[in-house]
């Protein structure tokens, strides 16, 4: 092949690889919270069924590309919940205390308009099942929501094209319909509350112990319902039992090469106090006997109506994402 054919070759390529970054024209529906929403993946993405494996029982949607080690899962939630009021420095705050950055302004962040609402981006450089990633973290504002794309994008060749085109797709959010918040099924919410405190199951996951156990990772959000007491948010685990067989579950210790960043934190802060009407995560790990359904037994002399709860437990560790 001469010189000039070459050419025309490697030219071909670059237009045919710049031309391949586009939209799907199918549009993908996900809904929670009473709200139903539409957006389109980039055309070589596909909707993955493992989301909640991959991530938590938070997630509501999920994705993978078809041509790279690249992720998308998601979250929402009804933004009349959420404090709009200095919302994108606030979360760039908290990024740079999930993900260890020692500046803030090491945190890329963009605030642009989806229609009249607002949104937020930022780039976070991480791991996403145990391999070297960009975080393309999206904020998009609906009419009643809040949607959280998180894109986990591998760290190749194509990383800038794909950013575009995950950027593209971030901004085709719409929310189509909403119910109303009493219409979302609280069918599978687990809450535990009395006069004093509220303590909501928020994820469940399978994760790597110290010693390549599987332990089962409770993650919870504790509220102070008290008006004068400050409490410690460490409640979960003297008023939650966790059982198996019978048998009463004994605390696990995650893998200390584990790429979950969050679940050492939320552990840390399990210790911290809790102002009157404050809230704050944390997490438990468990571990487990076998592959057998776990049984949350809350104490009867603090929640006085409360029903035992049955957790699935699923049969392999999950992939540890953060």
């Amino acid at each position: 092949m001469n010189k000039k054919n070459l050419g025309l070759v490697l030219l071909l390529l670059i237009f045919i690889s710049g031309c391949s970054a586009k939209l799907s024209e199918k549009k993908e529906t996900f809904d929670t919270k009473g709200i139903e929403y539409t957006f389109q993946l980039p055309s070589t993405w596909e909707s993955a069924s493992d989301y909640k494996v991959t991530y938590s029982n938070e997630a509501i949607f999920g994705a993978k590309d078809t041509k790279s080690n690249s992720t998308l899962v998601v979250m929402a939630g009804r933004k009349e919940s959420i404090d709009l009021d200095g919302f994108g420095k606030r979360i760039r705050k908290e990024l740079k205390k999930q993900y260890n950055y020692k500046n803030e302004s090491d945190i890329f962040m963009k605030e642009f308009k989806v229609g009249k609402y607002q949104g937020y981006k930022y780039t976070l450089d991480t791991t996403f099942d145990k391999r070297a990633s960009w975080l393309h973290l999206y904020y998009i504002e609906t009419e009643h929501g809040m949607v959280q794309l998180n894109f986990y994008s591998a760290k190749d060749g194509n990383y800038e094209k794909r950013a575009e085109i995950i950027d593209e797709s971030a901004r085709s959010v719409k929310e189509v319909k909403d119910q109303g918040a009493e219409a979302d099924d609280d069918e599978d919410s687990v809450v535990f509350e009395n006069d004093d405190l509220s303590l909501s199951l928020t994820g469940v996951m399978n994760v790597a112990g110290e010693s390549k156990q599987k332990l089962l990772a409770l993650r919870y959000t504790m509220t102070n319902k008290t008006k004068n007491q400050s409490i410690t948010a460490d409640q979960w685990d003297t008023l939650i039992q966790v059982n198996q067989n019978g048998e009463t579950l004994t605390e696990g210790k995650l893998a200390k090469d584990n790429s979950i960043l969050d679940i050492p934190k939320l552990i840390q802060q399990k210790a911290k106090e809790i102002a009157p009407g404050g809230t704050l995560e944390g997490v438990t790990l468990y571990e487990l006997k076998d592959d057998s359904d776990a049984l949350l037994i809350p104490a009867k002399d603090a929640f006085k109506n409360a029903e035992d709860v049955p957790i699935v437990v699923l049969n392999e560790v999950e992939k540890e994402g953060e």
